[in-house]
């Protein structure tokens, strides 16, 4: 079963859907945090929504500020706006009627990771993450463009606000997983990421793999990694 739904935020409106496996109880649910410039309807995302359904739990995928269907104007998108807009998914997944409370995890990649980073930080009811590709700096380049897209300055210094690796040792229960030949995000980064946070943890590095894990094999190890971690840390527990 899938449910559209559509909040009001501080910021902006926010467009998203439940993904729900079929029968009539609470389910655990994992909730998607895309990267900067993705949106819910990422191939990979909703293949991760697939699997996901097909172990019995449920998923959230939603628009960030800015993207897809939601409102909000992407060139000013901020970690600070996004971090909210998470906040405002989790808290209506949160007492969602088929939702089992207390197993409520998220996944995050790249910007999204980070994201998910500070909410999990910041909040005791996410019981575990994953973090595909995710930075914990955001240093602009003189040669860096992204189609389409003018990011502003406050973007950079509103990430600076942050301490991505001291919001992570306030963080258990995580898997991090990067490309090897990430062309985005270094995985050193991930794997420093990996070293703040406490045990339970498990680092993975995707031999060959690029940022958005666009390999056909990379992306459904990553889904396997991703399917089985939330199975024993989120649906076990």
């Amino acid at each position: 079963m899938i449910e559209t739904f559509t909040l009001l935020s501080s910021y902006n409106n926010i467009s998203g859907l439940i993904t729900i496996p079929e029968g009539n109880k609470k389910y655990p649910c994992v909730i998607l945090s895309h990267g900067l410039i993705s949106s819910k309807e990422s191939s990979k995302y909703i293949a991760l929504s697939e699997s996901l359904a097909e172990k019995g739990i449920a998923s959230c995928r939603f628009d960030y500020h800015g993207c897809g269907e939601s409102g909000g104007d992407i060139s000013a998108t901020t970690l600070t706006i996004r971090t909210e807009n998470l906040d405002s998914v989790f808290q209506y997944i949160f007492a969602h009627h088929f939702i089992d409370r207390e197993k409520i995890g998220i996944l995050g990649s790249s910007f999204g990771g980070a994201t998910c980073i500070i909410k999990a930080s910041k909040d005791k009811r996410v019981k575990c993450i994953a973090l595909l590709a995710t930075p914990y700096q955001l240093d602009k380049k003189e040669d860096e463009t992204i189609p389409g897209v003018q990011l502003k300055e406050t973007i950079y210094e509103d990430f600076f606000t942050y301490d991505i690796l001291a919001e992570a040792k306030n963080i258990s229960c995580a898997l991090v997983i990067h490309g090897e030949d990430d062309e985005v995000v270094p995985y050193q980064e991930g794997k420093a990421i990996y070293q703040n946070i406490k045990r339970p943890k498990r680092w993975e590095l995707i031999r060959g793999a690029d940022h958005t894990f666009s390999n056909p094999s990379h992306r459904e190890k990553v889904i396997t990694l991703a399917v089985k971690w939330f199975r024993d840390y989120l649906v076990a527990s």
